[in-house]
C-alpha cells in the first residue's frame, strides 16, 4: 500500500510539471514590416488563433526574412537593402527582442537556416548569387569572423540543410537550378554533391525547399512556373518526381510563386500565390511522397508570405499590398478557412512564429 501511496504521488507530480509546462508555453508572431523599418509582435491564442499586438523591433532599415534557432531563443533577420544580417534574443516572458549582433554581408540575403548543431549559420544571396557560412556563439549570435563563400548561380533564394547536417539544398530562380552540397557539421564547410547541380525547365525558378521531417521527400515551389515539384532523395541528391500547378488550370494572368511550407507533421505543403492571391494546398502521400492538389484558398493580395503554427491549427499570410494579415483554421484534412483579417504595418513582408517553453 505505501509503494503505490508513493507511485500515485510520482504520478500526480509528473502530471501537474507537465501540465504547468504547458500552460507556460507561449507563441509569438513575428512580422517584417518592409516600409516601416522594424518587426511587429503579436502573441498568439494557442487556442482560437487570435493575436494581441505586443509591441515592435525597430531595426533602422528594412527588414526581409526571418529564422529561428533551433532552441526557439534567437532569432535572424536579413537586412536585404543593407546587406546585413542580424541576430535577435527572445524574450520568452513577451517575446520581445534584444539585440546580439549586426554583421555586414552582401547585398540581398534573401534567406538563411541556422543549422541543427547550432554551430553555423547559412545565407542565401539573391543579388550576387553566393552562399555564405557565419560561426554562431553560444548565445546564438552570429559572428563577423572569418565567414565562408561559395559562388552558386544567379538569383539564389532558398536554402536547406537536412537533420542529419550533412546535405544542403539552394534554390535558384534565376539560374533555373538547385545546388547541391555535402556540408562538414564539425568545421562548416560545404562540398558540391554529386550530382553538384540538379537542373530545372527553363522559367521554371525554384524559389523554396522544405524537407519531409521523416521520409526521403522534398518539395519544392517553382516562382515563373506557379508549380510545386516532388523530389525523391536518393543517396542525397535530389530526384524530380512530379510537377503540379499551384493555380487553377484555367488561370491567365500570370504571377508567381512565393512561399512554401510543409505542416509539421509532413502530411500536407502550402505554396503562396502571388497574383493569384491564394494559398495552394497539397496534400503528401506518406508511402509514395507524391502529391494531390486540394485547391487553392483566396488570401491577402500579394502575399509574399505566410506561416503554419507549431499546433498545425491556425497558418496565418501576409498581404504585401494591402497592410492586412489573413489567419486561417487548418483543418485535420489540411483544408483552409479564414477567421480573421487583422491590419498591421506597412508591407508585411515575412512572417515567423515562434513557440517558447
Amino acid at each position: 500500500m505505501i509503494r503505490l501511496r508513493q507511485l500515485l504521488f510520482l504520478l500526480a507530480g509528473w502530471l501537474c510539471s507537465t501540465w504547468s509546462g504547458q500552460t507556460q508555453a507561449k507563441t509569438f508572431l513575428y512580422v517584417s514590416l518592409a516600409a516601416e523599418d522594424g518587426i511587429a509582435i503579436y502573441q498568439v491564442n494557442d487556442d482560437n488563433g487570435k493575436l494581441k499586438y505586443v509591441g515592435r523591433h525597430d531595426l533602422g532599415t528594412d527588414p526581409g526574412p526571418i529564422s529561428v534557432s533551433p532552441d526557439r531563443r534567437t532569432l535572424y533577420v536579413s537586412l536585404r537593402n543593407a546587406g546585413k544580417l542580424t541576430s535577435l534574443r527572445i524574450a520568452a516572458e513577451d517575446g520581445s527582442l534584444k539585440h546580439l549582433s549586426t554583421v555586414t554581408v552582401e547585398p540581398d540575403p534573401a534567406y538563411h537556416w541556422p543549422e541543427t548543431g547550432r554551430q553555423f549559420f547559412l545565407t542565401a544571396y539573391y543579388r550576387t548569387g553566393k552562399v555564405s557560412v557565419h560561426r554562431l556563439a553560444p548565445n546564438g549570435a552570429i559572428l563577423a569572423d572569418k565567414p565562408r563563400w561559395y559562388v552558386t548561380a544567379r538569383n539564389a533564394h532558398g536554402i536547406a540543410v537536412d537533420k542529419q547536417n550533412r546535405h544542403v539544398y539552394v534554390t535558384h530562380t534565376g539560374a533555373n537550378a538547385i545546388y547541391q552540397f555535402q556540408l562538414d557539421p564539425a568545421v562548416g564547410t560545404l562540398q558540391p554533391a554529386r550530382p553538384a547541380v540538379i537542373r530545372t525547365p527553363e522559367k521554371s525558378g525554384p524559389r523554396h525547399i522544405a524537407l519531409h521531417p521523416r521520409k526521403p521527400f522534398a518539395y519544392a515551389d517553382n516562382e515563373q512556373g506557379n508549380s510545386i515539384t516532388f523530389y525523391r532523395i536518393v543517396a542525397g541528391s535530389l530526384q524530380a518526381a512530379q510537377t503540379l500547378s499551384t493555380v487553377p488550370d484555367d488561370w491567365d494572368q500570370g504571377g508567381a510563386c512565393a512561399r512554401l511550407e510543409m505542416s509539421a507533421d509532413g502530411a500536407h505543403v502550402y505554396v503562396a500565390n502571388r497574383g493569384h492571391n491564394s494559398i495552394a494546398t497539397f496534400q503528401i502521400d506518406p508511402q509514395t511522397g507524391r502529391l494531390r492538389a486540394l485547391g487553392q484558398t483566396a488570401t491577402e493580395a500579394n502575399p509574399r508570405s505566410f506561416t503554419i503554427h507549431e499546433n498545425g491549427r491556425f497558418l496565418y499570410a501576409g498581404g504585401q499590398d494591402t497592410d492586412r494579415l489573413a489567419i486561417f483554421a487548418r483543418a485535420g484534412n489540411g483544408r483552409l478557412s479564414r477567421i480573421d483579417t487583422v491590419a498591421t504595418g506597412k508591407r508585411p513582408w515575412w512572417l515567423q512564429l515562434v513557440t517558447i517553453r
